[in-house]
């Protein structure tokens, strides 16, 4: 019986490796009689940042397109706000590596400066997004000022072929999100407000 079940997961390890390896690979679900794609994941964190801005009228995330090589991909983010340009343009990682695929974003504004501080940088950027509910500058006893960025205490969907969700979303929080989104900015941090009870 453990052999069998040995040669049941060897069997099932080669197979996602092989769909992960062709990013293309159809599975066939036998009952259902129907088709299902793998989304990549350079597909999944295009989501992640389009579900981060879908409320914000002045930043509108692109679609994702394949670049000239055939190999790397990327998107484009246009900002409709000077000031949201420069703060994305400091806090967003725009060069990612998935395995030995390239994701490249694109950043579209009329003009380029340097930004300012942090926390500063995060209230242009989330300026008018309802999905933060504040953002706050809190100076401890040394001095030493800590951001927060805080976030409504909702939950975030996109679509991640997440095969425990019946409609196969991710479900998670925008900290979550902005945490592996955003550069390390020093002092400043996403988190997620309280929910009211009773």
């Amino acid at each position: 019986m453990k052999k069998i079940v040995s040669i049941i997961i060897a069997a099932m390890m080669l197979l996602t490796i092989a769909a992960f390896a062709e990013c293309d690979t159809t599975v066939t679900n036998i009952d259902a009689g129907m088709n299902t794609r793998l989304t990549p994941p350079w597909y999944i964190y295009q989501k992640q940042v389009k579900a981060l801005f879908e409320h914000d009228p002045q930043i509108i995330v692109g679609e994702i397109y394949q670049q000239e090589n055939g190999k790397d991909y990327a998107f484009d983010i246009e900002v409709r706000s000077h000031e949201k340009f420069l703060a994305l343009d400091r806090m967003l990682i725009r060069f990612r590596l998935f395995g030995n695929v390239a994701l490249t974003i694109n950043l579209f504004d009329e003009e380029n400066a340097d930004g300012g501080a942090p926390i500063d940088i995060c209230r242009a950027l989330f300026d008018g997004n309802p999905i933060v509910e504040s953002i706050e500058d809190i100076v401890d006893l040394a001095g030493t000022h800590h951001g927060f960025v805080v976030f409504a205490p909702k939950v975030v969907q996109y679509y991640a072929d997440d095969l425990r969700d019946i409609n196969g979303n991710e479900t998670t929080l925008a900290q979550e999100i902005a945490r592996e989104m955003f550069k390390d900015m020093d002092g400043v941090n996403f988190c997620t407000g309280q929910v009211a009870v009773g």
